[in-house]
């Protein structure tokens, strides 16, 4: 019989694994769509992220132990429910098809992240905290003004449906970016004063 703990590593595990799996294409979908820009790539690219926000929510539901505290499982679903509704925009207005891949430079962060939990090699740790910064702090939150500007300039204004779904939608997930770091930065600041104390 496995303990509690067992279990729980287990279910991260295959947790990991699975995003070692889905992470790569998205990455490397991500790329075809910046530099072979074509409906075709970017709706591969669009429905490809769909599929793996579903799979993954799904995943989260049945087992919500993946995740470390029920804090973040919250705020996992709530990013990928999200997410799924911000990329059905391009979907369903292919002028607009590109901006998938802009969002989805993200990955590039989720994939150091996935190496270096699976892995443990010191570069993808590098990696996942530099573009972390870079993308999550910095890039996310220029996707706001750049989302409202070619959104409203094809007709979509503030106020339509298609505005909050496409710009309301990357203003929560900026929001959840930066809620993150806090939680980290807090969770750092406990450590250290743990070991203080010691």
């Amino acid at each position: 019989m496995k303990t509690g703990d067992e279990k729980r590593r287990s279910i991260r595990h295959i947790h990991e694994r699975f995003n070692l799996f889905m992470i790569p294409p998205l990455v490397l979908l991500t790329g075809c769509s910046l530099m072979r820009p074509s409906l075709v790539t970017h709706g591969i690219l669009s429905w490809s992220v769909l599929s793996y926000m579903v799979l993954d929510t799904t995943y989260n539901l049945l087992a919500p132990d993946c995740q470390p505290t029920w804090k973040r499982w919250v705020t996992i679903l709530l990013h990928h429910v999200t997410a799924a509704w911000l990329v059905c925009f391009p979907i369903n207005h292919p002028d607009f098809a590109h901006l998938t891949a802009y969002c989805t430079t993200v990955e590039v962060n989720t994939l150091f992240l996935t190496l270096y939990k699976v892995f443990k090699w010191n570069f993808a740790q590098t990696g996942h905290m530099v573009s972390w910064v870079v993308l999550r702090l910095l890039w996310y939150p220029y996707l706001v003004y750049h989302f409202h500007e070619v959104v409203s300039g094809g007709g979509f204004k503030a106020g339509s449906y298609e505005h909050f779904q496409s710009v309301g939608s990357q203003v929560i997930l900026c929001g959840l970016n930066f809620y993150w770091t806090f939680e980290v930065a807090m969770g750092m600041s406990k450590k250290k004063e743990a070991k203080l104390k010691d």
